[in-house]
């Protein structure tokens, strides 16, 4: 489940934009996180909810937000060989 707020506006829009279209609007919120962030450095925050505690669900987690900064590339390294650079 995604309880994100950037993605529900993003799937809204994308909806507007179809006149409706769900299947098509789907198709543009994949193709956004699939092709356009492959240049990003995408990071999900997780979380859970009360409401799947209580369900006793085997996986309560649930993606909460969205984090996405450019890759900072090293010297001439590719984005493949890029290391995780310090948090300080």
């Amino acid at each position: 489940m995604i309880e994100d707020w950037e993605i529900g506006a993003l799937y809204w829009n994308c909806l507007k934009s179809t006149n409706g279209n769900e299947e098509e609007a789907l198709q543009k919120v994949k193709a956004k996180y699939e092709d356009e962030f492959k240049e990003k450095d995408l990071h999900f925050f997780m979380g859970t909810t009360k409401q799947w505690h209580i369900r006793r669900a085997t996986n309560p987690f649930v993606i909460i937000g969205v984090f996405y900064p450019k890759k900072e590339l090293h010297g001439k390294e590719s984005p493949k060989n890029d290391i995780q650079t310090s948090l300080f």
